[in-house]
């Protein structure tokens, strides 16, 4: 997380000089595999995080000078709970650095495994698999966020093969989005065919959002007309209630009215890699103009992207600006921008097809400062490196859908939309099929609770939304019937842990 300092008073925004906010940042937009000179691993990630905060403090020191920022950047620190999941390892440990990025989606590159030897399997599928591994395991799984990559032309090979690709990567695996490279894989001009209809319209009925890589505003309006046609379909109903497309990129066209006629649509974002020096606040001025009376907020529809390893510090002009004097938004719009956009967009806590049903229980105790909670994290955090279970996931919870609050100065507890104390961590059990999820949340009056849910069947949490009206029915019904409430807090731990052991 970013730590920014005001450099003047907003007397309107009640926001004093020095005083300090927390900034959670998502990197939407970033490699790994090997492709070519490119090459990147969880590791590099983090290299490239901690370099990047190095070029921004310099960035910054010349900014501060001529007194062109509003909030200075003075430091990054770790999610504490994905922190410690670092440190529960000697092996992990050295790897605990890089925080000015919390969370990151990363996908293939056009990577050296995407075609396979066997001309009967699809485009990607060890480029997804070795995704799928880094992402899905501890201590990477509390940091990145797997999307997978298909080849609509796969059609040309086997009827449905991109789509059972994209159903294996997203059922099996665990990835949680796709992307699309109508220029690498040399579809540009069969964006509107129906091979690429049939695996976008696949996503939308999976709930996953998809990225496309958009090189200029041709592909972004042939990417707005596919929606169009989904949208207008009667077969796509479903697709459509779940379908989240991001141009990567902005379509490299930041100065033209087409790219904000196309956000308008209330199921396509932009993503802001490769903008750098004009096209900076030509991207936020614009969308700030003519994104304003839509019926929400300007600031949903753009996320924080790096495109790392092919660009690497542009991205510090991003940050700074949103920073500036000139950004034409409050902290509330760089916090959806820099990270809230893109965890709304996953939205759905990690599960694949392999969990077992398990009965819902709840635990329920008074937790005053705190210690009960870390105890309980402490413990499973215990069982990951001594390899009981591993972890697939860990996600915050959020705001309800189309709100963000104003953020919190750290004086007054640093809240900043982010709920870094609630959260969904998926377990999945090293010795069998069995996967769950463990969510904690905390309420009013130092209530903590802990529930242990299945990821399949009608009582699971389907959102990360912290929002009664969002949650699942049966799901609140069910812990509703399973609830205990503990005489003693320091019951919590040996409860939870008799479930998992």
């Amino acid at each position: 997380m970013l730590i920014v300092k005001a450099t003047t008073d907003i007397a309107e925004r009640d926001i004093r000089k020095g005083d300090e906010y927390r900034l959670y940042i998502v990197d939407a937009h970033h490699h790994m595999g090997k492709e070519k000179s490119h090459r990147n691993t969880p590791a590099g990630s983090y290299d490239f995080y901690a370099s990047l905060w190095f070029e921004m403090q310099k960035i910054a020191k010349q900014k501060s000078d001529s007194d062109s920022l509003l909030f200075e950047p003075v430091r990054v620190e770790g999610h504490d709970l994905a922190s410690r999941c670092f440190e529960s390892r000697k092996s992990w440990a050295r790897l605990n650095h890089g925080w000015l990025v919390d969370r990151t989606v990363v996908f293939p590159y056009t990577d050296d495994y995407a075609i396979p030897e066997n001309p009967n399997e699809p485009t990607f599928k060890i480029s997804n698999d070795k995704i799928a591994g880094w992402t899905t395991r501890a201590p990477h799984s509390s940091r990145l966020i797997g999307f997978a990559r298909v080849d609509p032309m796969d059609e040309q090979k086997t009827k449905g093969l991109a789509v059972k690709e994209l159903d294996r990567s997203i059922q099996k695996l665990g990835l949680r989005g796709l992307k699309l490279h109508p220029l690498a894989q040399l579809f540009v001009d069969s964006i509107e065919d129906k091979m690429t209809k049939d695996v976008v319209k696949r996503a939308g009925e999976l709930g996953i959002p998809v990225i496309f890589d958009t090189r200029n505003i041709s592909t972004v309006m042939k990417i707005k007309n596919l929606v169009e046609s989904i949208r207008n379909d009667p077969d796509c109903g479903t697709a459509m209630k779940g379908l989240r497309v991001i141009l990567a990129h902005c379509g490299m066209s930041p100065g033209d009215p087409r790219l904000y006629e196309v956000l308008k649509d209330p199921a396509i974002f932009a993503e802001t890699s490769t903008m750098h020096d004009l096209d900076v606040p030509a991207l936020f001025e614009s969308a700030s103009e003519r994104l304003s009376r839509q019926g929400f907020s300007w600031s949903e529809k753009i996320l924080f992207g790096t495109d790392f390893s092919f660009l690497s510090v542009q991205a510090a002009d991003v940050i700074l600006y949103l920073l500036s004097h000139d950004f034409p938004g409050t902290l509330a719009d760089a916090q959806r921008i820099l990270g809230g956009n893109a965890l709304s967009l996953v939205q759905r806590p990690f599960s694949t097809s392999a969990g077992v049903q398990i009965p819902p229980v709840e635990y329920v105790c008074r937790d005053i400062g705190g210690k009960n909670q870390i105890a309980l994290e402490d413990s499973i955090l215990k069982l990951l490196s001594n390899d009981y279970w591993d972890l697939s996931s860990l996600d915050v919870m959020l705001p309800p859908a189309g709100t963000w609050p104003e953020p919190v100065k750290l004086s007054d507890g640093g809240f900043n939309g982010v709920y870094l104390d609630s959260y969904v961590m998926c377990l999945r059990s090293q010795s069998s099929d069995k996967e769950m999820h463990l969510w904690v949340r905390r309420t009013a009056g130092d209530s903590l609770s802990c529930s242990l849910l299945s990821t399949k069947g009608l009582a699971r949490i389907d959102t990360v939304e912290n929002a009664s009206q969002s949650l699942n029915p049966v799901l609140l019904r069910n812990l509703s019937d399973h609830s205990v409430t503990l005489k003693s807090s320091d019951d919590l731990s040996k409860k939870v842990l008799s479930q998992l052991t």
